[in-house]
């Protein structure tokens, strides 16, 4: 892994936090979700304010790792950045070859980029990811140059991206404050907020003469708190073997959205859940007693990049 851009825990802009004082050294009432982030069993993981980007919990934060499919965030941000989504995309044969979680896309056929879109999001299909990024870069490689750029604008020092769906690779990695920024960007685009709190959505695939025969499916999201935890409203799950569990997730009561990045973590719905909760009770956005599920067979991975 590259490490010339790594911060570590205790860097100068990043203090340890104590129950008098936030990050950054601003005053905070705020305490702990835990006493001792340790306890957590994500290997890293951040809360964070939407509204301001304060971080309210962290967790090695800087630590770099595989970020699997929460990829395709920045992914997904782009497209709708530089992608025309009423575009008919052709599958190549590179996209319809690709491993993990897909759509089972062969070379060919026809899907509208913002089916793509759908597919990435909701499903993290991975030949979707591949299609859509071919189309809108020119090439995987032109687009992935186009997602390191965009990560060094967005200040995601600790990020380098090598594929736009998450497979692992040796030089693809990021970091949970780097995902929470990314996340806290992506969720200023409508389209992206609408889509990523979206539990089904319907996907056409064209194939034959002309793309005149159309297949239909429909897709459904992988995220369990939607529907489950009071204001969920999103974000993406992840899982390879070498990332582990991953997932964001987003949550909006009141006038208060927070965001939870969870990296390998095996309790990554009943740990974001949890994240979540403190954070609105101690924004004052009111907690709920609605039960979340914890995993168990239901977060079975079936799938790399899921």
């Amino acid at each position: 892994m590259q490490t010339s851009r790594t911060r570590t825990d205790r860097s100068p802009d990043l203090p340890v936090p104590t129950r008098q004082t936030g990050y950054w050294g601003a005053t905070s009432d705020l305490g702990w979700f835990l006493s001792d982030p340790e306890q957590l069993n994500a290997a890293s993981a951040v809360l964070m304010d939407t509204d301001t980007g304060a971080i309210l919990f962290a967790r090695h934060p800087m630590e770099q790792r595989a970020p699997a499919s929460t990829t395709k965030i920045m992914t997904a941000l782009l497209i709708l950045e530089e992608g025309r989504l009423d575009d008919k995309v052709v599958i190549t044969e590179r996209a319809a070859a690709v491993t993990g979680t897909g759509l089972g896309l062969r070379r060919g056929q026809q899907v509208v980029l913002r089916d793509l879109l759908w597919a990435i999001l909701l499903k993290s299909a991975n030949d979707a990811a591949l299609a859509a990024a071919e189309h809108v870069g020119g090439s995987e490689e032109r687009f992935v140059a186009r997602m390191n750029a965009k990560a060094d604008a967005l200040g995601m020092q600790g990020t380098h991206f090598a594929n736009p769906h998450g497979l692992d690779d040796p030089e693809h990695y990021s970091t949970a404050y780097d995902l929470a920024i990314l996340t806290r960007q992506a969720l200023r685009n409508p389209t992206f907020a609408h889509m990523v709190q979206t539990r089904e959505a319907r996907f056409a695939i064209r194939t034959g003469r002309n793309g005149s025969v159309v297949k239909r499916k429909i897709l459904r999201t992988h995220n369990q708190l939607l529907g489950q935890f009071v204001g969920a409203d999103g974000v993406k799950t992840g899982y390879t073997e070498r990332a582990g569990r991953c997932l964001v997730a987003s949550a909006t009561r009141g006038d208060h959205q927070l965001i939870a990045v969870l990296l390998n973590d095996s309790r990554r719905w009943t740990e974001a859940a949890a994240l979540l909760e403190y954070g609105f009770a101690a924004l004052g956005g009111g907690a709920s007693n609605l039960g979340v599920l914890d995993g168990g067979s239901t977060d079975t991975p079936k799938g790399e990049g899921g």
